[in-house]
């Protein structure tokens, strides 16, 4: 995914949410952080996902979301990217302290993602290869500090 089809996507949550406060956290996050890692290979580039919690959480309205732009719903048939729509509890998997770290997303008010620390860590609890894979490419490109992780 790259910054544009990310701001695309946003836009299409927005038609459903105008007004809502929405925490982007996966991998599409780093964008916010780096915008021309949309732009390189890598498993950045390779995603097609994004994942958000909205704040506050309401559940008919993600599950509105989700029938527009969800895995293998209209929109992700149209584009090829679709947005996760992730419970609150996911925050378990966040270490201390990272809403006073959120990072917002250029173009989009309302838009806040995780700092790539952050984000780094919350992978780590996930634990899958793609995002260790992930997690390697940003320390290898000098993204990440191992040792801030």
């Amino acid at each position: 995914m790259d910054v544009a089809s990310l701001r695309h996507l946003i836009a299409a949550i927005r038609e459903k949410a105008p007004e809502w406060r929405l925490i982007l956290f996966g991998s599409a996050s780093s964008l916010a952080s780096f915008p021309d890692l949309g732009d390189s290979e890598g498993w950045i580039r390779k995603s097609n996902d994004a994942d958000f919690i909205l704040d506050p959480w309401d559940d008919t309205l993600a599950l509105d979301i989700h029938n527009v732009v969800g895995l293998e719903k209209s929109y992700d048939r149209a584009t090829g990217h679709h947005a996760d729509i992730v419970r609150p509890i996911a925050y378990e998997n966040f270490p201390p302290g990272w809403q006073d770290r959120l990072v917002p997303l250029e173009g989009c008010p309302g838009v806040f993602c995780l700092e790539p620390h952050d984000m780094a860590v919350a992978k780590l609890f996930a634990g899958r290869p793609k995002d260790i894979g992930l997690l390697t490419d940003l320390i290898r490109m000098g993204r990440l500090d191992p040792v801030e992780v």
